[in-house]
């Protein structure tokens, strides 16, 4: 009897043994897994093709937009970066608005606060198509190569918590992206062109 119990023991201690060797473990009480859109990697901007650099800001972009980090999004853009959408104000004048990067009605301010507004921000259809890259002879960008991408999307806010009237807005159209490699050798976005219609 005292010779089983010394023998579950001691293959109860080679199991403990090898599972902690083993370096992995199972939690049968861990949450499943979060929807993968939650947990898009982060993506290199500085990859050596343009075209990878520049497809990966842009996923950048839409993780970003959809976590509600900031960080990641101003990292997406360039130091020079422009929002530039169009606007049609009460007499159905239309004007082209330029907005920049920093400043306090710049664009990166302007984020900041949509991200604390909406509870979810999602980015559901977001279909990109690479043109072909603006050459360095471009008079707007000599000696630059520029990466063109346009955006299909629909985009949609929404305030959960309550905490602004449960607010919720969508746009559904394009956006024309162009990107450049910035002085640390990341792509980000130098233009954002929106051509989306709001309602």
């Amino acid at each position: 009897m005292i010779k089983k119990r010394i023998s579950i023991i001691i293959a109860m201690a080679i199991a403990v043994v090898v599972i902690l060797l083993n370096g992995s473990c199972f939690n049968p009480f861990a949450p499943t897994q979060a929807e993968s859109r939650f947990l898009a990697p982060i993506l290199p901007q500085n990859d050596a093709d343009d075209s990878t650099a520049a497809a990966n800001t842009l996923a950048n972009f839409k993780y970003a937009y959809e976590n509600n980090d900031i960080d990641v999004y101003e990292n997406c853009l360039d130091a020079d970066f422009v929002f530039i959408y169009i606007d049609q104000d009460r007499y159905g004048q239309i004007e082209r608005i330029e907005v920049p990067r920093d400043g306090i009605s710049g664009d990166l301010n302007r984020t900041r606060r949509l991200f604390e507004i909406f509870d979810e921000i999602r980015l559901d259809t977001w279909i990109l198509y690479r043109e072909i890259p603006e050459p360095p002879s471009n008079p707007e960008h000599p000696d630059e190569t520029w990466e063109k991408w346009n955006a299909n999307f629909h985009l949609s806010l929404r305030d959960i918590s309550g905490d602004y009237n449960y607010a919720q807005f969508e746009a559904n159209g394009w956006a024309v992206f162009k990107l450049r490699r910035s002085r640390d050798g990341n792509m980000r976005i130098r233009i954002w062109d929106d051509q989306s219609l709001s309602y």
